[in-house]
């Protein structure tokens, strides 16, 4: 008789789990579909080297690798030629800074400052254009990033790797947040 209880018990746990599981399932409204968040006819997206106003003039060198590697996937799409693309990226390089944002006074005296960290932050203005509607589907005309690198360690190259890093994440961010 205890067994039979124990029996009876496990199979219902087991039905609830199911059923659980099932219902959990159908609710969700979340499945892959062309677009990883842009609207289903965007199946494709080219990207152009951002303009640089700044006097780093790898920086578009930079960004447009970063962009090339992370956004198609991140989006769903595939890359695409200019004339065959259904979404456009394009973006403007605006501002570079390189500053110390930490720093003590010499314990020697005088007016010596050790420089403890440097940031350097890049800026830009981007958009997301859909080709056939003529229409934009996102842009930000300010994202920074940033990126943080001890003087003494570091360079300042290992910090825009991070800013650039950083402006890719927000613009994948804001492209997906629209859908």
């Amino acid at each position: 008789m205890t067994q039979i209880r124990f029996r009876r018990i496990r199979g219902i746990r087991a039905a609830i789990s199911t059923a659980t599981i099932a219902l959990a399932t159908a609710g969700c409204n979340y499945g892959f579909r062309g677009g990883g968040g842009f609207p289903p006819d965007i199946r494709t997206i080219y990207i152009e080297s951002f303009e640089n106003t700044t006097p780093q003039f790898e920086l578009d060198q930079l960004i447009f690798r970063e962009l090339t590697e992370r956004l198609p996937r991140a989006l769903g799409v595939r890359p695409a030629g200019e004339a065959n693309a259904d979404a456009i990226v394009r973006g403007r390089i605006t501002r570079y800074d390189d500053a110390a944002v930490n720093f003590r006074s010499n314990a020697a005296g005088g007016n010596q400052v050790e420089v403890l960290q440097q940031q350097v932050q890049v800026t830009v203005a981007v958009e997301i254009v859909d080709r056939r509607r003529n229409v934009i589907l996102w842009e930000s005309s300010t994202l920074t990033g940033r990126g943080d690198y001890n003087p003494d360690t570091q360079t300042d190259q290992d910090a825009r790797a991070k800013a650039i890093e950083t402006l890719v994440t927000q613009i994948i961010d804001g492209a997906q947040s629209q859908w």
